[in-house]
């Protein structure tokens, strides 16, 4: 069957359970006080990331722009292009709020007195170019980095909030009490970070990585178990579940994988005629192609079944998030909009504000 055949018959009966389980998304028929979609751009390699967000503007309210980096000593370095500019006048002109990410995978910054250059840094970028806020995506840090990371996130909320802007935190995502087991995410005290952070993202994607063998990226057993602890350790009016619209591609079977999207697997599907199927937890589109003289490829993608539900399966348990912040745009399944305006149960309330002092 053709994968657009495939979401055709299902998506439909899928928007309908979500309906009927959620009603809405919330825990206790309690009523959301804001609900978010926020979107991280570019986060694929599709060109058409941009026009997704400006097609979706009535349902997108929040973008992290992901441009910025610091260096060793914590100088904030661009990697905007050329057209930034327009991009976040277009986001504005359509009511959205612009956070630009802040990503790094070092930290060396973090040891004074370079960490509060990187504070100060962080908040000239901000000043001059009007945003309104920042999201932190720093991942991957060693253990040994939790109080300082802790304290430049205190520091930057501070000097954020004092502007009236505001301030996310991206982080990985955990299952334990506190700190945690693996040192990435134990690294992340989210308690102290979700007490001055406006958004609080987690990455519930990549519990298959593009290192390991073939697998689901975000079983629905384990992301309710991820938001069952953020919940507790965070609550609901700030965290924000990630959702992967992306998918990856493994050849011969073997690590590491390439990211893939809906859009390139709907090629593959109708252009050799393969059977897709749904893997049972995450509910991700699956298929393998095996014909003589290619190499075997074996993807996991989203669409927008699977969308519906994941939002279904955690509205099923009482779990309630502040909304969803997502990976992959450019490419995605054009269903999964819809799928997001259908399951919305608040208007986003996200907004800077005047400063303070």
């Amino acid at each position: 069957m053709s994968l657009v055949r495939l979401v055709r018959r299902h998506v439909k009966a899928a928007a309908l359970a979500l309906a009927l389980l959620s009603g809405p998304l919330t825990t206790a028929g309690a009523q959301a006080a804001s609900w978010c979609v926020a979107v991280w751009y570019p986060s694929s390699d599709h060109p058409g990331g941009f026009e997704t967000i400006v097609a979706n503007a009535d349902v997108v309210d929040v973008v992290f722009p992901f441009w910025y980096t610091p260096d060793a000593d914590g100088r904030v370095l661009s990697r905007a292009g050329a057209d930034w500019r327009e991009q976040v006048a277009a986001w504005k002109g359509a009511g959205l709020v612009v956070m630009p990410s802040v990503f790094a995978t070092h930290s060396g910054f973090l040891a004074e007195p370079r960490r509060s250059a990187h504070v100060a840094a962080l908040l000239a970028l901000v000043d001059e170019n009007g945003y309104d806020g920042l999201d932190l995506d720093y991942e991957e840090f060693p253990l040994s980095t939790r109080e300082p990371f802790s304290e430049l996130v205190e520091a930057l909320g501070a000097g954020l909030h004092a502007r009236g802007k505001l301030l996310s935190v991206t982080v990985h995502a955990k299952t334990e009490a506190e700190p945690g087991s693996y040192p990435s995410a134990a690294a992340q005290d989210w308690p102290r970070l979700a007490a001055v952070a406006d958004v609080f993202n987690v990455m519930t994607y990549d519990y298959t990585n593009r290192n390991e063998p073939p697998g689901p990226v975000a079983p629905r057993s384990w992301v309710a178990d991820v938001v069952t602890y953020g919940l507790g350790a965070v609550g609901a009016g700030k965290l924000q579940l990630g959702l992967p619209f992306y998918g990856y591609v493994w050849k011969r079977g073997r690590p590491p994988a390439a990211a893939t999207t809906w859009e390139a697997t709907r090629r593959l599907i109708d252009q050799f005629k393969l059977d897709a199927a749904r893997e049972p937890d995450s509910g991700e589109l699956t298929a393998d192609l095996n014909v003589t003289g290619l190499p075997r490829q074996t993807v996991y993608v989203s669409d927008a079944l699977t969308l519906a539900g994941r939002l279904a399966d955690l509205a099923g348990r009482g779990l309630a998030t502040a909304g969803v912040a997502i990976w992959g745009i450019g490419g995605e399944d054009p269903a999964t909009w819809q799928v997001l305006r259908d399951a919305r149960p608040a208007e986003c309330r996200l907004r800077a504000s005047a400063p303070t002092g």
